[in-house]
């Protein structure tokens, strides 16, 4: 699906995240390399997971399958249907109000972040497009790219934050985190200096944007590549690596089990190549097999 598509639709589902992600930002307990504030990717579409205020458990959910967002908190429940031409402010309004109503204090920051529009969540009455075939065909998408990171990632034995979806990009991410502190060297930049603070390879993919048609996937490290790669015959066909952006990229068109395969190709291969450009020793054990009975997914 290109972006072109379901440009006004993305950009409304990309708001509705960060509405989710500002709670969660809010009321999550703090991980490095904001590993708390990612939203979990459900077989409904997307959540917040448990999160904590004062002596409140609470939860928001946005259920793309059956076009509605489920707000809990405690043992109450509320439900927003998703509805073409339910504005921002809506959506957000009732979901701050049944929070509020059920003792849940907490005060978010209301201002979107690293998208161009920041109309306050409460003041925005442009973005309100929904489509239910749309919402599911993105979904689809999504569990595809949570598939298949995971496929890389997951088994690995190193420390990591698993994949999930950066609501301030809208792109679903993974990482390898490796135990070197290299702080940001500009500490007034306040995402920056949390999200780059030691030594890490980030697996990730997004939708796509001005530059990019369609869903594609990226390798990048930090520190940041500077030299330029080439990417050799045992990466699949169509990857390569961009010197201006410092990331390896791979666009994708089909979300079947040959182009996860395809994926995983990528991942590791750009792996390898960042892992010895950052000099990482020690590393061998990462893919010895788990001393586990397989299970359907090996």
């Amino acid at each position: 699906m290109l972006l072109e598509e379901w440009k006004q639709e993305k950009e409304t589902m990309h708001l509705l995240s960060q509405i989710l992600g500002k709670y969660k930002l809010e009321a999550a307990y703090q991980q490095p390399q904001w590993a708390h504030v990612p939203l979990d990717i459900t077989l409904q579409g997307f959540t917040t997971g448990m999160l904590h205020c004062e002596d409140k458990d609470f939860s928001i959910t946005v259920n793309l399958l059956d076009d509605e967002i489920e707000i809990r908190a405690g043992r109450n429940k509320s439900f927003i249907p998703l509805e073409n031409g339910t504005t921002i402010k809506d959506y957000y309004e009732e979901i701050r109000d049944f929070l509020k109503q059920n003792g849940v204090t907490v005060e978010i920051n209301t201002t979107p972040q690293e998208v161009e529009d920041t109309t306050p969540f409460e003041q925005d009455t442009t973005h309100h497009h929904y489509d239910s075939e749309i919402s599911n065909k993105a979904l689809d998408i999504m569990k595809f790219a949570y598939h298949a990171e995971s496929t890389f990632i997951a088994s690995l034995r190193t420390r990591k934050f698993q994949s999930g979806l950066f609501w301030g990009t809208f792109d679903i991410s993974s990482a390898i985190i490796n135990n070197v502190h290299r702080p940001f060297e500009d500490d007034d930049k306040v995402i920056e200096r949390a999200a780059f603070d030691e030594e890490m390879i980030e697996f990730g993919f997004w939708f796509g944007d001005d530059q990019f048609k369609g869903p594609t996937f990226f390798v990048m490290s930090y520190p940041f590549a500077e030299d330029d790669f080439e990417c050799h015959e045992d990466f699949p066909d169509g990857s390569y690596f961009d010197g201006d952006m410092g990331e390896f990229l791979l666009e994708v068109s089909d979300y079947g089990q040959d182009t996860v395969k395809s994926v995983e190709k990528f991942l590791y291969e750009s792996y390898n190549l960042l892992q010895s450009y950052l000099n990482w020793e020690d590393c061998d054990h990462f893919h010895l097999p788990l001393k586990m009975r397989e299970n359907h997914l090996d």
